[in-house]
């Protein structure tokens, strides 16, 4: 019977192996889908598509609406004023695709305050009209106007000189829509009260000719537009038709973000065939004794709007092969250099000369293991552990010992001086104990000797060019130095 211990040990063990298997398998499993997914993707080839159909593009876009016309805000940015929305679609026209014909909705509201030609419209009351009650109405120049816009226009993305494969593309429009619209006026406040424009360029809750003037307080806009223009005609206007012709013309960029979906930047001009959409024109300038603009009314939507190309042939198909079609460099593969039959890749010794008998990694043998090749081995059988030279042969323990000895050192006067140079070579004769005179700024300690450390210096200042000897004269030096 096991010891207690010994079971439980046993019992982790499979634990540990059963965790193991259990862990391991799913890897193993996986290996073997992704070598046959592998394989199997060197059967499928992707391709891309020969003259695509292209289908309608949808888009939706937002952006900002600045109207332009008699009555105007105070801001001529075109980035200010209300918010807009376009739905477009749009489909290729034309073999080379430079050409797209878009349906767009365009809806919105626009609106516009000018507070002077609201305070000349109050200046003269003989032009005001009056309620039910008898009351004056003070007229002001404020409109709203609720507006769809469903047209058709032309677009040109300049293929012809920029290509068709691009990220950035530009493009221009030009098209012709029909534009109902409804102007609102905001005459009055919660409170019943008529907006007064003051010279000081206040609204106040009274006229600035009123009596109790002084007791007028200062009001703002509200957001009530429930005054019909059309039907309260303060302008005497006369009626007129709500709806108008536009041509809208329109330049942007494209950025493809994807085949399939790109991000449009634009503007448009949108000239109407009418000059109501503020309802005043040249007529209720007149009225007032004002002179009108005498140009149509216009609006700009700047906007941008994110366009799908959901059902266009793809950019690229899989197509299925018979063979794969593998991209194989056999000349690297196979390639065996020293020719001996163990290819490059695997051949650990890649120089063996031709002949000789290698391993499995490409190394000839070495049966002695002594580090030197059988075919450069003159002594084939050299003992384990022992010193050999280049070609195989045991060193003795009295070469290695010659080899390793210390030599013993040399007295000066015993050493023979072998001539380096030539000028060595020549009969040079010293005075003994003394230094010729072009060779006394050598010895900087005035002892009548040169050691050798001056000598170095002076080499040193030589080719530094401070000392003032020529190339004979230092071979003089080296020369009186070990004759000393």
């Amino acid at each position: 019977m096991q010891p207690v211990f010994l079971k439980m040990i046993n019992n982790k063990i499979t634990y540990i192996c059963i965790a193991l298997i259990l862990l391991l398998a799913p890897k193993v499993w996986a290996q073997d889908d992704e070598d046959e997914d592998f394989y199997g993707q060197q059967l499928v080839k992707e391709v891309e598509v020969e003259n695509p159909v292209y289908k309608p593009v949808l888009s939706l876009g937002t952006g900002v609406l600045h109207f332009l016309g008699d009555v105007t805000s105070q801001n001529s940015n075109p980035l200010v004023g209300d918010i807009g929305y376009k739905f477009n679609i749009s489909t290729f026209v034309g073999e080379n695709n430079y050409y797209r014909l878009n349906f767009f909705l365009l809806y919105g509201n626009l609106q516009g305050h000018d507070f002077e030609l609201s305070r000349q419209m109050q200046s003269n009351t003989d032009y005001l009209t009056q309620n039910n009650e008898g009351n004056l109405i003070f007229h002001n120049s404020t409109f709203k106007t609720d507006f769809f816009e469903l047209g058709v226009n032309l677009e040109y993305n300049f293929g012809h000189w920029l290509g068709m494969k691009r990220r950035f593309r530009p493009y221009f429009s030009i098209g012709v829509s029909p534009f109902i619209f409804d102007p609102k006026g905001n005459i009055y406040n919660q409170a019943e009260e008529n907006y007064h424009f003051w010279d000081d360029g206040t609204i106040r809750n009274l006229p600035q000719s009123h009596h109790n003037a002084f007791q007028a307080n200062e009001i703002t806009f509200d957001d009530e537009w429930g005054t019909d223009l059309l039907r309260s005609d303060f302008h005497g206007i006369g009626n007129y038709t709500q709806t108008a012709l536009v041509i809208p013309i329109e330049a942007g960029f494209d950025f493809y973000l994807s085949y399939r979906v790109n991000l449009r930047v634009s503007t448009s001009l949108h000239y109407t065939f009418t000059d109501l959409l503020d309802n005043f024109n040249n007529q209720a300038a007149e009225k007032y004794g004002l002179e009108g603009d005498g140009f149509n009314d216009m609006f700009m939507f700047t906007n941008f709007s994110i366009n799908f190309d959901l059902f266009s042939d793809p950019e690229m198909i899989k197509v299925d092969l018979f063979f794969a079609e593998i991209d194989f460099d056999y000349d690297v593969m196979f390639a065996d250099q020293d020719m001996d039959a163990i290819y490059d890749r695997l051949d650990e010794c890649p120089d063996t000369p031709s002949g000789v008998e290698v391993d499995s990694v490409g190394c000839p043998f070495d049966s002695d293991l002594d580090g030197i090749p059988d075919y450069m081995d003159e002594e084939a059988n050299t003992p384990s552990g022992v010193v050999v030279d280049d070609s195989g042969v045991q060193i003795s323990e009295d070469k290695l010992a010659e080899m390793f000895e210390k030599p013993t050192a040399v007295r000066r006067e015993e050493a023979e001086v072998i001539p380096v140079a030539p000028i060595w070579t020549r009969s040079i004769t010293f005075t003994p104990g003394e230094i010729p005179s072009k060779f006394k700024e050598v010895d900087k300690d005035g002892d009548g000797y040169v050691t050798f450390e001056e000598l170095l210096e002076a080499v040193e200042k030589f080719f530094d060019g401070t000392l003032d000897l020529t190339v004979e004269e230092i071979y003089e030096l080296n020369t009186f130095f070990f004759s000393q």
